[in-house]
């Protein structure tokens, strides 16, 4: 089911509801930190449901304040890279 709001459209993916995640350290996700749920937004939750129920997938989460965090399933857990260098992509 999708949602919109007023900040773009909202994916609900029912299972799990309490996923956290985990945060990848190093490019290859070899060392990672547990991150609640509770610490981001509806973004990221929705992202870190999905990619718990669809295991191929990669999702992108882009915050309000521009920051880019890619999310999927690595090794058995949601994972995400924030570290992604977007220079590139400034004009």
């Amino acid at each position: 089911m999708i949602r919109n709001s007023h900040h773009g459209g909202t994916l609900i993916v029912l299972p799990p509801e309490g996923t956290d995640s985990l945060a990848a350290l190093d490019a290859e996700g070899h060392e990672k930190v547990l991150e609640s749920v509770e610490s981001v937004g509806q973004r990221h939750r929705s992202a870190y449901r999905l990619c718990s129920f669809v295991h191929d997938a990669v999702a992108i989460v882009v915050s309000q304040d521009g920051t880019v965090r890619f999310v999927k399933w690595h090794d058995g857990v949601v994972t995400y890279w924030d570290n992604v260098a977007t220079s590139v992509l400034d004009v």
